[in-house]
């Protein structure tokens, strides 16, 4: 009997254009198998590259600034505003302050 497909992947260093297409095949064969839902986990990944935000709308935990530094410093200048704009879309929403 298989197992279930884990709904969380836990993502660590560098996430690029080969650690991508493999996570994109890998969400195609669940989605095949009826898994509609993706979390992945990147308190661990040091860096993110252009690659690692084009793809999957998914859930993200641990998703910081400093995972895509080097991503947004050698960007094109043109290009920085959409990718600042990827890179908001990953990061937590600060918790509001109460009344």
């Amino acid at each position: 009997m298989l197992s279930p497909t884990p709904r969380t992947i836990i993502l660590a260093g560098p996430i690029g254009t080969s650690e991508m297409t493999s996570l994109v095949n890998y969400c195609e064969q669940l989605q095949r198998s009826g898994l509609t839902e993706l979390h992945l986990e990147m308190n661990a990944v040091t860096d993110c590259r252009r690659a690692g935000l084009d793809g999957l709308p998914v859930s993200v935990d641990g998703a910081r600034w400093s995972h895509f530094l080097g991503l947004l410093s050698a960007a094109p200048v043109d290009e920085i505003q959409e990718l600042c704009d990827d890179v908001r879309r990953l990061l937590p929403r600060p918790v509001p302050d109460s009344c």
